[in-house]
């Protein structure tokens, strides 16, 4: 309401008499307010309504990227489940931007809503101090936050499950193993950064920094740093753990135009399942996330803080492999 006086000229009281038709306004200035409204994309009924019930029935899932079939699936359960409570679901995506992350918060807040679950751009630099200050429910989704240690969480055991799948790869017989890492600013990153090292130690297999590509969950940041460095590396590893499926695509796309074959010359392994793999006539073998239970935990999770219903903060849902043919046997 503020935006719209601020933008018209006009009082907030004003503004709030026309939304709340409880006073008599000029047709001039109901127009100009109305106006307004539709410029800053609000709906005048959607706000009056909150600004009485101090509810608005919307519920906000920030993700990075929004055409990850990961976080897809996740919204989508998270929508059905909201949806047979009363709520709707705004789904926003921030690109991996900390800029667009804090603009779509404001916008969010100025929309009254009700609870958020994100999925925060970076662990230490993220900051939902006014989300908490007007004591709006949060779930934090798959990444944690360092300086918000008691929000409530679900994810997965992102350390654990980098170990299993660097696991399959060693078993095989490969020691030679490279690793497409995700932001190292996200708890997420860092982990399945710190569960890939761990495996290589236990197997005594040196880590070989050369061979660490930062995909920053990126499929064409992925693509460029491939690229780049298979371009000017004598020596390729024979196996690469990627640590999501939107770098996977991306992976994909620098082994083929380097004419390099999956798994013949490089075996590779993925966190998160492909929708689809077109580039080569392999199954990936994938560390596949139970997104309906994901989704099932974030919405429960927000709507036991909305109705003062408090459970434990931290729920870690279980992931299975999905073996392909994707890894060649080192004999």
């Amino acid at each position: 309401m503020k935006d719209v006086a601020l933008y018209t000229g006009l009082s907030t009281a004003t503004v709030s008499r026309v939304l709340n038709d409880n006073y008599p306004v000029s047709a001039e200035t109901r127009k100009k307010v109305l106006d307004a409204f539709e410029k800053l994309d609000y709906e005048p009924n959607l706000v009056a309504k909150s600004l009485r019930s101090r509810k608005s029935n919307l519920v906000a899932i920030i993700v990075a990227d929004i055409e990850n079939p990961y976080y897809m699936r996740i919204a989508k359960q998270i929508d059905k489940y909201l949806f047979n409570k009363g709520y709707n679901l705004i789904t926003c995506s921030t690109d991996e931007s900390l800029e667009k992350e804090q603009e779509i918060l404001k916008m969010l807040m100025s929309k009254n809503i009700d609870a958020i679950a994100i999925s925060p751009c970076d662990s230490e630099s993220t900051d939902l101090a006014e989300l908490i200050k007007r004591e709006i429910p949060i779930t934090l989704i798959d990444r944690k936050l360092y300086n918000y240690g008691n929000l409530p969480y679900v994810g997965t055991d992102n350390y654990k499950e980098t170990y299993d799948l660097t696991k399959q790869l060693i078993l095989k017989g490969h020691k030679d193993i490279g690793i497409i890492t995700g932001t190292l600013s996200t708890s997420t990153g860092l982990e399945r950064l710190e569960g890939f090292k761990a495996a290589l130690q236990d197997y005594n297999i040196p880590f070989n920094h050369d061979w660490l590509y930062n995909g920053e969950f990126v499929e064409e940041t992925t693509y460029k740093v491939m690229i780049d460095k298979l371009n000017k590396m004598n020596n390729i590893p024979t196996a690469i753990v990627s640590c999501n499926n939107v770098m996977t695509k991306g992976a994909l796309s620098a082994i083929k135009e380097n004419n390099l074959k999956v798994p013949n010359d490089i075996s590779i392994v993925t966190y998160g399942a492909l929708a689809n793999n077109n580039l080569f006539k392999v199954k990936i073998t994938s560390l596949e996330q139970d997104t309906i239970s994901m989704g099932e935990a974030i919405a429960t999770s927000l709507i036991n803080q909305l109705e003062k219903v408090y459970l434990p903060t931290v729920e870690v849902q279980e992931s299975i492999i999905i073996k392909g043919n994707s890894i060649k046997e080192i004999k």
